[in-house]
């Protein structure tokens, strides 16, 4: 059973799925830092679960110990660091397409800019930004879905 309430790979892409549908929301509400945020929140959530399924883990805890016999060092995955977790998917090198085309790299970087301390942030953000996010979200994790 896991130390965790919800760090099973199915409770993760059922969060994910939920957090995108409530940023949804709140997107078309016009509250485009809190659509952001919780947006974020989805992508960390699809990250640990294809981590799961790349691993073969049914569970966070176990894809750790399983990545932490692997690498030799602690890991902790209780965390939203966006760009730790992608680079455990170890893809980074397809980011750039064959043709040289950077869609995914620029896609990656605007995602990795999200930060939890968001929630703190007193700015309500702006459509252009949250706009701006939600497609890169969109363009990274089908990178992310086809190649992790």
């Amino acid at each position: 059973m896991a130390r965790f309430l919800y760090s099973g790979r199915t409770e993760q892409h059922k969060a994910a799925l939920r957090r995108e549908a409530d940023a949804l929301v709140l997107k078309e509400s016009r509250h485009w830092r809190g659509a952001m945020y919780l947006l974020g929140y989805a992508v960390e959530c699809r990250l640990k679960a294809q981590l799961m399924e790349k691993y073969r883990a049914d569970t966070l805890e176990e894809l750790a110990d399983m990545l932490n016999r692997r690498i030799r060092r602690e890991l902790d995955l209780f965390n939203h660091n966006l760009e730790l977790l992608f680079d455990l998917l170890d893809v980074r090198d397809k980011l750039i397409g064959r043709d040289g085309d950077q869609k995914n790299l620029r896609a990656f970087h605007r995602c990795s800019r999200w930060r939890v301390d968001w929630r703190y942030r007193p700015d309500e953000g702006n459509e252009l930004e949250c706009r701006l996010f939600f497609d890169a979200v969109k363009q990274f994790l089908s990178f992310v879905q086809q190649n992790g």
